[in-house]
């Protein structure tokens, strides 16, 4: 997985808007993207997906142990 170096945060706002509104914004200056650079967008979008979904289970799993452990242990 591969950023490329041009790529800034405006470039990926403008993503986030692709249907533009008649009259909205006439000055906006519209980038196209090749397929593998849209393929390895949607590539690093599904990784931190990913990546989010396992730390969460992780936090949720330690929360729940946790509460177990308390209930062996008589505290409350």
């Amino acid at each position: 997985m591969r950023f490329h170096p041009d790529l800034h945060l405006k470039d990926l706002s403008g993503r986030l808007h692709w249907l533009h509104r008649p009259g909205a914004h006439t000055d906006i200056v519209t980038h196209y993207h090749s397929v593998t650079e849209d393929a390895e967008v949607a590539q690093a979008t599904i990784y931190v997906s990913a990546v989010t979904a396992v730390v969460l289970l992780v936090v949720l799993a330690g929360i729940s142990f946790g509460q177990e452990v308390m209930h062996w242990l008589g505290v409350n």
